[in-house]
């Protein structure tokens, strides 16, 4: 997504952007360096949710508005309740159910406190009264093979994460949580559609500058 952006953003702007990744601490290394860059205009941050859920989970070196000024809103990505095949269940009924069943007993792919997995998760636990285990990894990519061989064989996902594997067969999208279907895979129901508007969360993406930013730059950026 960054990189999407920086190249659409350069081509705008009429001069190289550079996507200088900084992982680490649930994205609080990245968000803490830009937030104390200088205030120039040319530094800013790929925000997601973590941006506003972090400093609830954990002590964090910034905070979201006095060290932030906001961009722009770039979008969504909507989320994909998937199960591995090997779990038998083909709906999102049917995977809450099983989980009802057996607490503590379906692991479920965490890629770190914050991003909107994480907290689609959690609020798809709250809202139906289940208990599955939580796996954490550092980021959605070393999950996937997990998940496909069926140790960890539950998880909310970016759509372009697991859309291929659903396609192919090696996933099951019990769910995704848009207003309407997605329109390339139709045959993947919303979850407002099977009664569980109440769990679902999606990702979304911004720019966001050091506070105290030219409005010049700002407005340019935008």
């Amino acid at each position: 997504m960054a990189r999407a952006v920086g190249d659409g953003l350069g081509t705008k702007l009429g001069q190289p952007v550079i996507v200088e990744p900084k992982l680490g601490a649930d994205a609080s290394i990245g968000t803490d360096a830009v937030g104390k860059a200088e205030p120039d205009g040319h530094a800013v941050l790929m925000a997601t949710i973590a941006l506003a859920v972090n400093p609830n989970l954990s002590k964090v070196p910034w905070h979201p508005v006095n060290d932030f000024e906001g961009v722009v809103h770039i979008g969504f990505v909507a989320n994909v309740a998937a199960v591995s095949p090997s779990l038998g269940v083909r709906d999102l009924k049917s995977f809450i159910e099983l989980a009802r069943a057996k607490p503590g007993q379906i692991n479920y792919v965490n890629p770190g406190n914050g991003p909107s997995p994480h907290v689609s998760a959690e609020l798809l636990q709250i809202v139906n009264g289940i208990k599955p285990s939580s796996i954490n990894y550092k980021g959605m990519p070393p999950a996937i093979p997990d998940f496909l061989a069926g140790t960890v064989p539950f998880g909310l996902f970016p759509f372009g994460t697991i859309a291929g594997q659903t396609r192919s067969g090696n996933a099951q999208a019990t769910g995704i949580a848009s207003p309407v279907r997605h329109k390339h895979f139709p045959e993947i129901p919303t979850m407002a559609e099977q009664c569980y508007a109440s769990s679902q969360m999606n990702s979304w993406y911004a720019l966001a500058a050091p506070k105290k930013a030219p409005r010049a730059a700002i407005e340019r950026l935008s």
